[in-house]
Protein backbone atom coordinates (compact mmCIF):
# COMPACT_ATOMS: atom_id res chain seq x y z
CA UNK A 1 0.00 0.00 0.00
CA UNK A 2 2.61 2.66 0.42
CA UNK A 3 3.74 2.34 -3.20
CA UNK A 4 0.49 2.97 -4.10
CA UNK A 5 -0.23 6.39 -2.04
CA UNK A 6 3.43 7.11 -3.05
CA UNK A 7 2.65 7.11 -6.62
CA UNK A 8 0.19 9.39 -6.20
CA UNK A 9 1.73 11.82 -4.19
CA UNK A 10 4.52 11.90 -6.81
CA UNK A 11 1.41 12.41 -9.37
CA UNK A 12 -0.38 15.11 -7.41
CA UNK A 13 3.08 16.86 -7.10
CA UNK A 14 4.04 16.48 -10.57
CA UNK A 15 0.49 18.32 -11.47
CA UNK A 16 0.87 20.72 -8.45
CA UNK A 17 4.18 21.76 -9.62
CA UNK A 18 3.43 22.03 -13.58
CA UNK A 19 0.27 23.64 -12.83
CA UNK A 20 2.24 26.21 -10.64
CA UNK A 21 4.89 26.80 -13.71
CA UNK A 22 1.73 27.17 -15.95
CA UNK A 23 0.32 29.95 -13.92
CA UNK A 24 3.67 31.91 -13.81
CA UNK A 25 4.07 31.30 -17.53
CA UNK A 26 1.23 32.52 -18.22
CA UNK A 27 1.35 35.44 -15.76
CA UNK A 28 5.06 36.38 -17.36
CA UNK A 29 3.68 35.50 -21.25
CA UNK A 30 0.84 38.06 -21.24
CA UNK A 31 2.36 41.43 -20.08
CA UNK A 32 5.24 40.60 -22.88
CA UNK A 33 2.28 39.79 -25.47
CA UNK A 34 0.91 42.77 -24.48
CA UNK A 35 3.79 45.00 -24.82
CA UNK A 36 4.76 43.39 -28.26
CA UNK A 37 1.29 43.69 -30.37
CA UNK A 38 -0.82 45.78 -29.01
CA UNK A 39 1.27 49.14 -30.36
CA UNK A 40 1.33 47.72 -33.83
CA UNK A 41 -2.76 47.64 -33.76
CA UNK A 42 -2.91 51.14 -32.37
CA UNK A 43 -3.15 53.69 -34.80
CA UNK A 44 -0.68 56.44 -33.90
CA UNK A 45 -2.22 60.27 -33.25
CA UNK A 46 -1.63 62.77 -35.83
CA UNK A 47 -0.31 65.82 -34.35
CA UNK A 48 0.18 69.13 -35.25
CA UNK A 49 3.54 70.11 -37.00
CA UNK A 50 5.51 73.86 -37.32
CA UNK A 51 5.72 74.48 -40.80
CA UNK A 52 7.13 78.20 -40.53
CA UNK A 53 5.92 81.71 -40.32
CA UNK A 54 2.89 82.72 -42.23
CA UNK A 55 4.24 86.32 -43.65
CA UNK A 56 7.21 84.62 -45.26
CA UNK A 57 4.85 82.67 -47.71
CA UNK A 58 4.76 84.99 -50.53
CA UNK A 59 0.62 85.59 -51.87
CA UNK A 60 -0.58 83.53 -54.62
CA UNK A 61 2.97 81.74 -55.33
CA UNK A 62 3.06 77.89 -54.00
CA UNK A 63 5.38 77.33 -52.06
CA UNK A 64 7.37 74.43 -50.94
CA UNK A 65 8.35 73.83 -47.33
CA UNK A 66 9.23 71.16 -44.74
CA UNK A 67 9.49 70.78 -41.18
CA UNK A 68 10.28 68.06 -39.19
CA UNK A 69 7.97 65.70 -37.81
CA UNK A 70 7.99 63.09 -35.00
CA UNK A 71 6.62 59.53 -36.34
CA UNK A 72 5.82 56.72 -34.36
CA UNK A 73 5.71 53.42 -35.66
CA UNK A 74 4.59 50.81 -32.77
CA UNK A 75 6.78 51.72 -29.51
CA UNK A 76 9.59 53.63 -31.65
CA UNK A 77 9.53 57.14 -32.59
CA UNK A 78 11.71 58.83 -35.02
CA UNK A 79 11.90 62.19 -36.42
CA UNK A 80 11.27 62.71 -40.45
CA UNK A 81 11.54 65.08 -42.65
CA UNK A 82 7.84 65.88 -44.14
CA UNK A 83 7.83 68.38 -47.24
CA UNK A 84 3.74 70.30 -48.56
CA UNK A 85 3.09 72.75 -50.90
CA UNK A 86 1.15 75.44 -49.50
CA UNK A 87 -0.89 78.30 -51.09
CA UNK A 88 -1.38 81.74 -49.55
CA UNK A 89 -4.37 83.34 -50.50
CA UNK A 90 -4.71 87.24 -51.45
CA UNK A 91 -6.99 87.22 -48.33
CA UNK A 92 -4.36 85.91 -46.06
CA UNK A 93 -5.87 82.08 -45.72
CA UNK A 94 -3.81 78.92 -46.15
CA UNK A 95 -4.09 75.92 -47.48
CA UNK A 96 -1.38 73.08 -47.44
CA UNK A 97 -1.22 70.31 -50.37
CA UNK A 98 0.36 66.79 -49.99
CA UNK A 99 3.33 66.34 -51.91
CA UNK A 100 1.87 63.14 -53.04
CA UNK A 101 0.22 62.88 -56.68
CA UNK A 102 -2.97 61.30 -55.98
CA UNK A 103 -3.15 59.17 -58.46
CA UNK A 104 0.06 57.08 -58.06
CA UNK A 105 2.30 58.81 -55.86
CA UNK A 106 4.54 60.67 -57.52
CA UNK A 107 5.97 63.80 -56.41
CA UNK A 108 4.26 66.89 -58.68
CA UNK A 109 5.74 70.60 -58.55
CA UNK A 110 4.61 73.85 -59.38
CA UNK A 111 5.02 75.26 -63.03
CA UNK A 112 5.64 78.66 -63.03
CA UNK A 113 5.28 79.42 -66.95
CA UNK A 114 2.13 77.62 -67.28
CA UNK A 115 0.73 78.68 -63.36
CA UNK A 116 -0.22 75.07 -62.54
CA UNK A 117 0.94 72.18 -60.47
CA UNK A 118 2.12 68.71 -63.03
CA UNK A 119 3.16 65.33 -62.29
CA UNK A 120 5.85 64.40 -64.87
CA UNK A 121 5.22 60.79 -64.14
CA UNK A 122 1.41 60.84 -65.87
CA UNK A 123 1.07 64.25 -66.62
CA UNK A 124 -1.38 64.57 -64.39
CA UNK A 125 -2.28 68.82 -64.14
CA UNK A 126 -3.86 70.82 -61.28
CA UNK A 127 -4.74 74.71 -60.56
CA UNK A 128 -3.76 76.61 -57.41
CA UNK A 129 -6.76 75.04 -55.42
CA UNK A 130 -5.27 71.63 -56.50
CA UNK A 131 -8.91 70.86 -58.75
CA UNK A 132 -7.46 68.69 -61.41
CA UNK A 133 -7.15 70.18 -64.95
CA UNK A 134 -6.08 67.24 -66.81
CA UNK A 135 -4.67 63.98 -66.93
CA UNK A 136 -5.22 60.49 -65.23
CA UNK A 137 -5.59 61.83 -61.92
CA UNK A 138 -8.20 60.61 -60.03
CA UNK A 139 -9.05 63.41 -57.73
CA UNK A 140 -7.83 66.97 -56.84
CA UNK A 141 -4.37 66.95 -54.87
CA UNK A 142 -4.93 66.16 -51.35
CA UNK A 143 -5.05 69.41 -49.23
CA UNK A 144 -3.86 68.57 -45.32
CA UNK A 145 -5.23 70.69 -41.84
CA UNK A 146 -4.16 73.72 -41.30
CA UNK A 147 -3.87 76.27 -38.96
CA UNK A 148 -2.01 79.70 -37.97
CA UNK A 149 -1.25 80.62 -34.19
CA UNK A 150 0.26 84.12 -33.53
CA UNK A 151 1.77 84.33 -37.22
CA UNK A 152 3.14 80.80 -37.37
CA UNK A 153 1.62 77.58 -39.44
CA UNK A 154 0.71 74.33 -38.56
CA UNK A 155 0.21 71.04 -40.26
CA UNK A 156 -1.32 68.09 -39.24
CA UNK A 157 0.76 65.53 -41.93
CA UNK A 158 -1.54 62.92 -43.36
CA UNK A 159 -1.11 59.83 -46.24
CA UNK A 160 -3.76 59.17 -48.36
CA UNK A 161 -4.67 55.76 -50.11
CA UNK A 162 -3.76 56.27 -53.91
CA UNK A 163 -5.38 55.65 -57.43
CA UNK A 164 -9.31 56.02 -55.90
CA UNK A 165 -11.61 59.23 -56.28
CA UNK A 166 -12.04 59.41 -52.34
CA UNK A 167 -10.14 60.97 -50.10
CA UNK A 168 -9.30 58.34 -47.82
CA UNK A 169 -6.57 58.47 -44.77
CA UNK A 170 -3.94 55.72 -45.12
Amino acid sequence: MPDEYSDARRKFLGYAIGGVAGAITIGYALPLVNYLVRPSLASPPVEWSKVGSVSEIPVDEPTAMNFDERERTGWQEKTVQQDVWVVKGSDGTVTAFSPVCPHLGCGYRWDEKTRHFVCPCHLSVYDMTGKVLGGPAPRPLDSLPVKVEEGVLYVKFEKFRLGIPQKVVA
